[in-house]
């Protein structure tokens, strides 16, 4: 498989990250799946041919900036990123250009730069929703960044046919999904998804519909701890641009998952939401496992 993940960063200003990233996403995803140059391209391969051949094929390209990104200079005191001859640069370039999905990576504290400081042609950069990585909290932070890349692999994937029938088929918004089937429901929930179950409740907005939903209660080691995972895992959410009903009641927070915009019926956006959730939720110092 050509690699579908092309990540962008500046060696002066954020290698340390850009590899880590580079190992999370490939024990994750698969080797193969990932191009980072410093970790995929050979001895003795022609570097910037390489570099082009791997932004072209690539879905995806993940900027990853440091506090540095945009102050780095040359010997003459002259902004990299002003070069037009610049490999940040043009790898930004030529992701806008043919309509790539971008995923800003913020690491070690930094912001995304105010649009007026970066050249014209890479702009549209800051339009992109960043995803922020805490290097106290990478477990977690990373999950937000491959949750956004199984959608858009896996949809790769299911389009070329490379995915078996008992597999999820995630769609990414802005795009409807079709409502999962109640066999590839059962699937999820006897394997990863055990601890949640399928309910149905009249639709308070019009009770002659019906609402499906998937359901799991999680329960923490106190009231701070229960408001603190909702407030951990809400940028997650937004992230995917799929939201939960949930109902705080003191140490327990009962989570309810569905796709508003097929009928209120259970889809694939929502098995991947419950996965990054129970994610969250083991990884989460404040949770009651038993």
């Amino acid at each position: 498989m050509s690699e579908q993940i092309f990540i962008s960063y500046r060696r002066a200003d954020s290698t340390s990250e850009a590899g880590r990233l580079y190992s999370s996403i490939t024990k994750e995803l698969q080797g193969g799946t990932v191009f980072m140059d410093t970790a995929a391209i050979d001895v003795g391969t022609e570097w910037a041919q390489e570099l082009e051949d791997a932004l072209t094929a690539a879905q995806i390209v993940l900027v990853v900036i440091g506090p540095d990104w945009l102050r780095i200079s040359d010997e003459w005191g002259m902004r990299r990123i002003d070069q037009p001859q610049d490999w940040v640069r043009r790898e930004i370039e030529r992701a806008l250009t043919t309509d790539k999905k971008l995923l800003p990576v913020l690491v070690k504290g930094a912001k995304l730069p105010p649009v007026d400081k970066l050249p014209e042609s890479i702009r549209d950069l800051v339009q992109w929703q960043a995803v922020d990585i805490r290097d106290a909290y990478w477990d977690h932070d990373i999950q937000l960044v491959l949750q956004q890349l199984r959608m858009e692999v896996e949809t790769t994937q299911a389009d070329r046919g490379e995915m078996g029938d008992s597999q999820v088929y995630p769609t990414p918004p802005p795009e409807k999904p079709d409502p999962l089937s109640e066999e590839k429901i059962s699937i999820a929930l006897g394997a990863s998804l055990a601890s949640w179950k399928i309910v149905s409740s009249p639709l308070p907005q019009d009770l002659t519909k019906v609402r499906t939903e998937l359901c799991r209660s999680y329960r923490f080691k106190s009231f701070s701890d229960a408001i603190g995972f909702m407030h951990q895992v809400a940028p997650g959410c937004d992230i995917a641009m799929h939201h939960p009903r949930w109902e705080n009641l003191w140490r327990t927070l009962n989570v309810y998952l569905t796709t508003w915009d097929i009928g209120h019926a259970i889809s694939d956006r929502d098995i991947q939401l419950a996965k990054y959730l129970d994610h969250a939720y083991g990884e989460f110092p404040g949770a009651a496992i038993d």
